[in-house]
């Protein structure tokens, strides 16, 4: 295990670094078709890690891998998070009328909820599998492990019901979601997320024993499709999509997102990342909607109760 400052302190080292699959969704299509909450629970794994961790390549990558292979979309979403600048498929983006490449501010929020971060000292290890609200695992973890954990996980109420879809057109993204509330918290409000993945990139792995090695990644979150006031990426929305909602409430609402690649003056400035820059393509793009019940704790403010994956169609 290695330990990692948090993401905002790594981005103040660089001082400067994109804004803004699988199956098919059973929820989703078209965001011309309409959308159907069906009363069903899934789960969020988020699998934390980072190119240059031997560890994560020898033990935890293989099982992330098998987990997407498994191909159980309408049970447990699995995404791929890095952290950390080194990682080389950290999500970034930059800013208008500016040259410089920033980490993306919606990383570091993301990063905090979903992490064994220790608040004393700002730091966590890797690898570590998180499903929804808690860390299951590490090097140790197994497949089976994440699915047995999925199902207890699925055996609950369903609290919020969500479908989506996407749709690209050129460069354009947009996205449709709708909510249900089938169970939900008294007086609770619900915010998203909407991030944008990559369903396979190749890059380098560290593996420990046999170094650098030529890996396809899948499922790396490339970016968030919600903005804050001044337009920069965060991973939660700004306002509720529901607020105190009552027994079967419906809300939807559709998100415009338009990618915006490095320019090539500013992927000569930082060649030396050796960063493979996210290439847009629409037929190997997902979009991750996961819905957080808002809630009283400083540090971890979002619980997580719902997700839904959708190809980009």
């Amino acid at each position: 295990m290695k330990k990692l400052l948090l993401l905002a302190v790594v981005a103040a080292g660089l001082a400067g670094m994109m804004q803004s699959c699988k199956p098919e969704n059973p929820d989703g299509g078209s965001t011309a078709a309409a959308l159907t909450v069906a009363k069903k629970q899934r789960s969020l794994v988020v699998y934390h890690t980072a190119t240059w961790c031997g560890p994560c390549g020898l033990y935890a990558m293989p099982e992330f891998k098998k987990l997407v292979a498994a191909n159980d979309i309408d049970n447990i979403v699995p995404v791929d998070y890095h952290s950390s600048s080194s990682s080389r498929l950290v999500p970034m983006w930059t800013k208008s009328n500016n040259d410089t490449l920033f980490i993306a501010p919606f990383a570091s929020q993301l990063l905090t909820t979903v992490s064994n971060l220790d608040p004393s000292t700002g730091q966590y290890s890797i690898p570590t599998f998180w499903l929804n609200n808690s860390l299951i695992g590490s090097s140790n973890i197994k497949l089976a492990d994440i699915q047995n954990n999925a199902t207890n996980a699925n055996s609950i109420p369903v609290e919020i019901g969500v479908a989506a879809s996407a749709s690209a057109s050129g460069q354009d993204l947009s996205i449709k979601y709708k909510l249900k509330a089938f169970a939900p918290e008294a007086g609770s409000d619900y915010y998203i997320s909407a991030f944008i993945v990559e369903k396979s990139v190749t890059a380098l792995q560290t593996v420990t024993g046999s170094g650098d090695v030529s890996t396809a990644h899948e499922r790396v979150i490339r970016a968030s499709a919600l903005t804050n006031a001044a337009g920069a990426p965060v991973a939660f929305s700004t306002a509720a999509s529901m607020t105190s909602p009552a027994v079967n409430a419906e809300v939807e609402k559709t998100i415009s997102w338009k990618f915006s690649g490095i320019p090539q003056a500013v992927k000569d400035k930082y060649a030396t990342f050796g960063l493979p820059w996210w290439n847009w393509n629409p037929a190997n793009t997902g979009v991750v909607i996961a819905v957080w019940r808002k809630v009283n704790d400083t540090v971890k403010p979002y619980y997580l109760v719902n997700t839904v994956y959708a190809d980009v169609k």
